[in-house]
């Protein structure tokens, strides 16, 4: 037996180093087919999908969108298959302005891609929200999991969701409490912040916008609101002030015409509530507009037109 086990054991030792051997090559052979789909040398995929595959495939999909020079919400809208209003009502944006190289979300349906903003919203809360009878929150729920590709089970519950999800609600639209330009104009002659006045002769701070235009024209709300001012204010002239439904104010300075008393409500492009003049300190006919936050704060009125 001891004579046995010897003459083995040279058979052992060359079987350890064909193990070893194999070893070293693998290690310097080229590595699967698989790997080369994980390595970092993979080149990278584009910055975002190509519109065109929005608008051919039936499954709701979305992504971000870089805003180039040419875009605007028409064309934006028409690339990958949804529409304007859309896309205003999932970015909470009007669009009045487009900042370039900005970025919104896009997708391919037609209605709010809505956000859940918390683990405790279901399929059912998020349908009461946006319907308010009861067949048709039946109904919205039925075409949410149609078109969403949910599974069907979630009808027959409340239809847990979690934060962070983003789903079609097909048709639905956002009416947006935004601030609008008060007048058929995109002109601003004066942003605000610190400049020369051109009457008093020295360096102040402008609070608001000017939007030069022509005598008599008419100014509506930038937004929903109830008129808490309306009367002289020393440098302004003729003015109204506004209170809207979240403690923010805005102000329409160096009227020819009042048209609104305190205590009225007026509506977002609908209600006239002055005309464009050139009283208090002005030197022509322009609209100062302002913006004022719950806090007594001036917001720059150029950052929020479209916006809430």
């Amino acid at each position: 037996m001891g004579k046995g086990l010897l003459w083995c054991l040279p058979l052992a030792i060359i079987a350890i180093f064909v193990v070893f051997l194999s070893a070293q090559i693998q290690k310097t052979a080229a590595p699967p087919l698989d790997y080369a789909r994980f390595s970092v040398l993979t080149p990278a995929g584009p910055e975002q999908p190509v519109p065109e595959i929005f608008r051919k495939l039936k499954k709701i999909i979305h992504t971000r969108h870089k805003i180039g020079i040419a875009d605007n919400t028409q064309n934006i809208a028409a690339r990958y298959g949804t529409d304007v209003r859309s896309l205003q009502g999932t970015n909470f944006n009007e669009f009045i302005f487009m900042k370039r190289g900005g970025w919104i979300r896009v997708h391919n349906g037609k209605g709010v891609l809505y956000e859940t903003a918390s683990d405790k919203e279901t399929l059912d809360s998020i349908a009461r929200q946006f319907k308010r009878s009861r067949d048709g929150i039946e109904k919205l729920k039925q075409e949410i999991v149609r078109v969403n590709g949910l599974p069907p089970s979630m009808l027959l519950t409340m239809g847990k969701l979690y934060k962070g999800e983003r789903i079609l609600l097909p048709g639905i639209y956002r009416d947006l409490d935004t601030y609008r330009i008060p007048v058929n104009s995109y002109r601003i002659s004066s942003y605000q912040g610190y400049r020369y006045h051109p009457i008093l002769k020295k360096v102040l701070y402008h609070k608001g916008c000017d939007i030069p235009m022509p005598y008599g024209t008419s100014v509506y709300p930038s937004r929903s609101g109830k008129v808490i001012f309306s009367g002289w204010m020393n440098g302004y002239g003729w003015v109204v002030d506004i209170l809207h439904s979240d403690g923010s104010k805005t102000r329409y300075g160096h009227l020819s015409k009042i048209m609104v008393n305190p205590g009225v409500t007026v509506q977002k492009g609908k209600s006239v509530i002055g005309k464009v003049g050139s009283t208090g300190l002005s030197t022509g006919p322009h609209l100062h507009f302002e913006i004022i936050d719950k806090q007594g704060r001036s917001i720059n009125p150029k950052r929020k037109f479209g916006k809430k």
